[in-house]
């Protein structure tokens, strides 16, 4: 389980607390122990429950990510996989290499690299396709002669970044 960071701690904390002692007014007319003691248990349950709040806000956060990572659900419920594609031609495009990546399985996106300066294709990119289709292409396309290149095909990693 994540941790959360102490100031979402406390406001959650906060939060749970005042909503607990808002119930605990309505039901309770006169101010005593019993008040204080139910305002406590509120705040001891707001940090009991920050923990949990948390961890479940960053699975959301995860699933936004893992919808962005090389292994991932199709558009029709099966599992995906990114792979890298380098030493392509120039001047090639997305739908050429759609069309060669679909001939060993279902192809979700293919993106090619661009210079940001010059808007030139650098040569590489990434095709998104099923698991099973892309285990294929990976054996039948990497190292193959294509328009006069080698192509180099890997599975693509995900970043690093979640820990």
């Amino acid at each position: 389980m994540t941790r959360a960071s102490s100031g979402l701690h406390i406001i959650i904390a906060a939060i749970v607390a005042v909503v607990f002692t808002i119930i605990a007014q309505l039901f309770i007319t006169a101010p005593d122990s019993l008040t204080v003691s139910l305002i406590a248990l509120g705040t001891f349950l707001g940090g009991v429950v920050t923990p949990y709040i948390n961890f479940y806000l960053s699975q959301q956060k995860t699933k936004v990510k893992a919808s962005k990572s090389p292994t991932k659900r199709t558009s029709k419920g099966t599992d995906g996989r990114t792979l890298y594609v380098g030493n392509l031609p120039f001047k090639i495009t997305e739908e050429e290499v759609e069309n060669l990546f679909g001939r060993y399985g279902d192809v979700t996106d293919v993106r090619l690299v661009k210079d940001r300066r010059t808007g030139r294709k650098k040569g590489y990119g990434f095709v998104e396709m099923d698991v099973t289709g892309a285990d294929l292409a990976l054996a039948k396309l990497n190292d193959n002669d294509f328009e006069g290149r080698t192509l180099k095909v890997r599975t693509a990693h995900a970043e690093q970044d979640e820990k």
